[in-house]
């Protein structure tokens, strides 16, 4: 590619890419999802080991604005007038979205804009606060998460901010499912050699029988995590740790391709949007965005070759992810 057409390019993804909004893309857990960013990168008030979006360099327990609503409404408005398959719109990202003190706001702005499904996924911290508990009474659907039963599991795997407990964690989750009419789908993250013991489970599932989720989702390191010591649970212990969880229990499915054909569009800007707040596969990419896998690949070499995404191994696949030293300048 000649210097000019390289001006070029990089002009087209700073005019294009979407700060808040990216996807749709094929979801695990929600299907075609149109995924909303309220949060800056790794905002969070968790450093979880296992955590694909990487170490959280900005712990906060404050809830403010960090990102201004009115832009983020403004992008799912433009996006949604693009009319694209979708099956929820999500409230996620990079970082913990209750931290947006003004989520409640922008999910009751969505409800107004649209009939498409509201989901709201969260770390569920912060659920002990009524606040934020009377945020997320509006959204359709609400996963939170919950990896572990004993307070030495928890600062281990999850490694919090110290003003967290973890019975303050129980007690909001537990508040919440009596106040909320939406569903509740409660995952949790098995980590070799952590939370995956009997013992584990059996006093995890003790607190979740309080808590009442309509559904139990169990998931597994499958991207690259922030440490090398979060390492997968095999399929045999998965499926031994559902059993043990019992009928409401669902181990989440990885991507599988859609049959369908592509009824949006996309370009540069919509995948570096996705590796931006997490890596993936190039076959993730093509079953995300329901495209072939060779147009993607085309992509993602051109970006390669761009200096604006390097590839990696991790457990015998190649993921990509940004180089964000361009983002920052482009993409805000």
């Amino acid at each position: 590619m000649s210097e000019q057409s390289t001006v070029r390019f990089e002009q087209n993804i700073a005019y294009t890419a979407r700060q808040y909004v990216f996807g749709p893309v094929l979801s695990r857990r929600l299907g075609f999802s149109l995924g909303v960013d309220v949060i800056p990168k790794k905002l969070c008030n968790l450093d979880c080991v296992y955590c694909e979006v990487g170490r959280t360099d900005k712990r906060a327990m404050r809830r403010l604005e960090y990102l201004p609503a009115k832009n983020i409404l403004a992008e799912i408005r433009e996006a949604l007038a693009e009319k694209p398959t979708v099956e929820y719109i999500t409230f996620s990202g990079s970082g913990e979205p209750t931290l947006n003190s003004k989520l409640g706001e922008m999910i009751r702005s969505v409800k107004q804009m649209t009939d498409i499904p509201v989901a709201v996924i969260t770390n569920g911290t912060l659920l002990y606060m009524e606040d934020v508990r009377r945020d997320l009474l509006e959204a359709d659907v609400v996963l939170p998460s919950l990896d572990t039963a004993t307070t030495e599991m928890f600062l281990k795997v999850n490694r919090p901010h110290p003003k967290l407990s973890l019975g303050s964690i129980v007690d909001g989750l537990r508040k919440f499912r009596q106040e909320y009419k939406g569903l509740m789908w409660l995952e949790i993250l098995m980590v070799k050699g952590y939370n995956d013991s009997d013992e584990e489970i059996v006093l995890l599932k003790q607190l979740i029988e309080n808590i009442r989720p309509d559904k139990i989702q169990l998931n597994t390191v499958i991207r690259p995590p922030a440490e090398s010591l979060a390492q997968q649970v095999d399929e045999q212990r998965m499926l031994e740790i559902r059993e043990m969880f019992g009928e409401r229990c669902e181990i989440i499915a990885s991507f599988a391709a859609d049959a369908r054909q592509s009824a949006n569009h996309f370009d540069t800007a919509d995948i570096l949007a996705i590796l931006r707040r997490r890596p993936v596969t190039p076959e993730d990419l093509a079953d995300m965005m329901r495209v072939p896998l060779q147009e993607v690949q085309g992509i993602l070499d051109v970006l390669e070759n761009n200096a604006l995404v390097v590839p990696y191994r991790f457990q015998h696949k190649t993921y990509y992810r940004p180089i964000e030293n361009f983002f920052s300048g482009f993409c805000g």
